[in-house]
């Protein structure tokens, strides 16, 4: 199994992925450093609430960047499970007195950790950034490293699915692509918006039976972001409030993402020990 994951950095190595990932992420931790010592930012931490600026930027990267970074683990690691099936490869894979089942649960454990890693380092960057510049030490900050690296596993299982079946980075990206950006936002917001303009009760039945099936990586921002806040959360049901306007996640999104990991896991090593190579 660790033989595996080891394989599975050292393809990351060879193809450049390792490199451009943490270059790429080198250069949005300068960026902050320049904004953290921009003159107006000077300013603002010098007489404000040093707590409550380090939170609003905090929130605020998440809001900005959470399913970019998603997405761009996403393409960094779709191809570990297409390269893995191509002639040889595979061949090699199988012929060793390991089970089918580890094999694909080791390069699926490769790719999570190789994201989470790559998450200690760039919000462990920025949490250091923000502490030292504003002398506010949020430690709960550094659990979005956990829920972050959560919510690409929960999507990286679709990758797995789609590169068994497939063989396709390009068809694992297209789909993730559409989850994240598109099908998954709108289902979030189907009782704000959709539902006030959908009044067929068929219509209604199949948007909610998509939202609760379908993983939920922007709700899994929205617990991460009351976490930080310290901002209570509900159990099951998401709740707004029309008085105040102020909208109350719930751990349903964490559980039911978990569920679908899972699900698609389970369906994957299925059919990765009954396929022919």
């Amino acid at each position: 199994m660790l033989t595996i994951i080891k394989n599975t950095f050292r393809e990351a190595l060879a193809k450049k992925i390792f490199i451009g990932y943490y270059i790429f992420y080198a250069i949005v931790v300068l960026f902050m450093v320049f904004l953290v010592n921009m003159d107006a930012v000077e300013g603002v931490m010098s007489l404000a609430d040093e707590k409550a600026i380090v939170h609003q930027v905090e929130t605020g990267f998440f809001l900005l960047s959470w399913n970019l970074i998603i997405f761009f683990s996403l393409i960094s690691t779709a191809s570990f499970i297409p390269s893995m099936l191509e002639k040889g490869t595979i061949d090699l894979l199988i012929s060793k007195p390991i089970s089918r089942p580890m094999i694909l649960l080791s390069k699926y454990l490769g790719a999570v950790l190789f994201v989470f890693l790559s998450m200690v380092f760039l919000l462990g960057s920025i949490w250091l950034i923000l502490s030292l510049k504003s002398a506010y030490w949020d430690f709960t900050f550094l659990l979005s490293i956990l829920w972050l690296t959560f919510a690409f596993a929960v999507m990286y299982s679709i990758v797995v699915v789609t590169g068994l079946t497939t063989q396709s980075t390009v068809i694992t990206i297209l789909v993730n692509f559409f989850l994240i950006f598109v099908l998954c936002p709108i289902l979030s917001i189907r009782e704000a918006v959709v539902f006030s303009l959908v009044t067929n009760e068929t219509v209604k039945f199949i948007f909610d039976f998509l939202y609760y099936i379908l993983p939920k990586p922007g709700e899994i921002r929205d617990i991460t972001n009351a976490m930080i806040l310290n901002e209570p959360i509900n159990v099951w049901k998401s709740s707004l409030n029309t008085e105040t306007q102020t909208f109350t996640v719930s751990w349903m999104s964490a559980i039911s993402s978990f569920i679908f990991c899972s699900a698609m896991m389970a369906y994957s090593i299925y059919y990765f020990s009954k396929k022919d190579y």
